[in-house]
This record gives C-alpha cells, structure tokens and sequence, in this order.
C-alpha cells in the first residue's frame, strides 16, 4: 500500500515517521512546498517531493495534512485524481461535505489526531463518508493504529473534539508546566518535580480509564476532612481552575466553527 502524505507541516511529518514502521505501507510520498527541510526523513521507504499531483497520482491513501487556508489550492490540485480513492483529511474545520464537493468520487475520512501521536499515544477521531466500504474502514484503522488509539464519531462532534483532544495536549502542557513551577516554589528540585508531575499525571489518566472511576470519585477518595488535598483543592476553586478549563475548550469550539464558516464561505 503506498500512502501520500500531503503536507509535511508538524503533523504531516509526525504521521509519515510513524507510518514509516508500519509492514502494511510499502511506500510513502512526503510533499511540501520547500522539500530542504525534509530531506532528512529520505529513506528506502519514505520521498519528498513538492510535487501533490505526482504523490496522489501514485497513491492509494492520500493523508491531507495542510493548513485549511491553503485547502482550496491543494483540492484544486489533485480533484482529477482522487476518484476512487481513500482520502484522509487531517484539516481542522473543514467539513465533510465541501471535501466531497471538491473531490468527487473519492472516499473521505474527515480526522483529528493530537500531538501525542508522536509516540503513538494520539487519540484520533474520525468521520466518514457514505462510500467506505468494510474494506476502506480495515485500512483506514491500520493507518489510525500506528498513530494510538481512535473511535469513530459522527461529524457533528469534530469541531468540538479538535477542541478537547487536538488542542488537549496544549492545555496539558501548561498544567504540567504549573505545577512543576509549584513544585520549585515549595522545594523541589526541577527534576524531581517533572517526574513526579508527569506520572502523576499519567497514572491518574490510566487509573482512570481502566477503573473507569468517575473522576470525582477519584478526587472524594484522595479528599480528607480539614488536610492537604482540600486545602490545594479550594485554592483552584477560588481561582476558577474547573471554570478556566471548560472556557477554554468553549472559546477553541467557537473558533473551530469560525474557521468552517470562513471556508464554507470561501468555496
């Protein structure tokens, strides 16, 4: 199977890496406008080209991994091309419909992975159009499976799921950040600090997705009368943390659906 990837943006590159240890992808055709910054992931597996026609003409998956502003250019590019084929778009905002409307005939994935998937931890959603086949899907979910886990969803969610998970990591990042700061405010060496933030971290993620524990079950049991964990807890309440967080995920929906509106209006 060989996949086009087109786009060599941070994404673009992270999904070619990955992909390139996959037994199922014989070829991968990395495109980007000034190829001198790609040269370096050159392999037996793996070229670099700027040229889009040429890698979708050859492929039989076509990874979509540009900014939506350039969107129009780009489908304009490889329209004759594209019938028949699997096309996975990695563009935030940009909605099934105008993807189908500019590549007719071919099979359209509408996707959003995060940053995670640089060490195949992403969680990616997907949308689908109504010409995938069971087989489609099979190959579909065997690119999805060198990046993390995924689910399917229906495409209405997108917008808000590029919110949550595809700007998660970001989020996360400052808390992380915060906390280690914390960390050297009362004491802490640096690393020690980093390393207890991030498997705390990361072992309260899996906790609870294998005891699959509500979250504030969680927080009741780690919770005691008149000590610590109350007293750290009121403080990011007096300080709007939970509020903070939900306002966030809110203002990254809202401008998700202006960046859709934008191209809707510009096709």
């Amino acid at each position: 199977m060989i996949v086009a990837i087109l786009g060599a943006g941070r994404i673009g590159e992270i999904v070619a890496r990955r992909l390139s240890a996959s037994s199922n992808i014989s070829k991968i055709i990395l495109t980007k406008r000034n190829i001198a910054s790609i040269q370096h992931l050159k392999s037996d597996k793996i070229e670099v080209t700027t040229d889009n026609v040429y890698a979708t003409k050859i492929a039989q998956i076509i990874v979509i991994s540009v900014k939506a502003s350039d969107a129009k250019q780009l489908l304009s590019q490889i329209s004759s091309f594209v019938s028949g084929k699997i096309i996975i778009s990695l563009m935030a905002a940009v909605p099934l419909r105008k993807l189908e409307k500019s590549l007719v005939g071919a099979k359209i994935v509408r996707a959003m992975p995060n940053m995670a998937a640089i060490i195949g931890e992403s969680i990616t959603a997907y949308s689908i159009n109504t010409n995938i086949s069971d087989n489609d899907i099979h190959k579909i979910r065997q690119i999805f499976d060198m990046l993390g886990e995924h689910i399917m969803v229906p495409e209405k969610y997108m917008d808000a799921i590029t919110a949550l998970s595809g700007s998660g990591p970001a989020y996360i990042a400052i808390l992380v950040e915060a906390l280690v700061t914390a960390g050297l405010k009362v004491g802490l060496p640096r690393d020690v600090a980093m390393k207890l933030t991030t498997k705390t971290l990361s072992g309260t993620a899996n906790l609870l997705e294998l005891t699959k524990m509500h979250p504030a079950e969680l927080r009741d049991t780690v919770t005691t009368p008149a000590g610590t964990t109350i007293a750290g807890i009121y403080e990011l309440e007096k300080g709007s943390f939970r509020t903070s967080i939900i306002n966030a995920v809110e203002a990254a929906t809202f401008a998700a659906e202006r960046v859709s509106k934008k191209f809707e209006d510009e096709f």
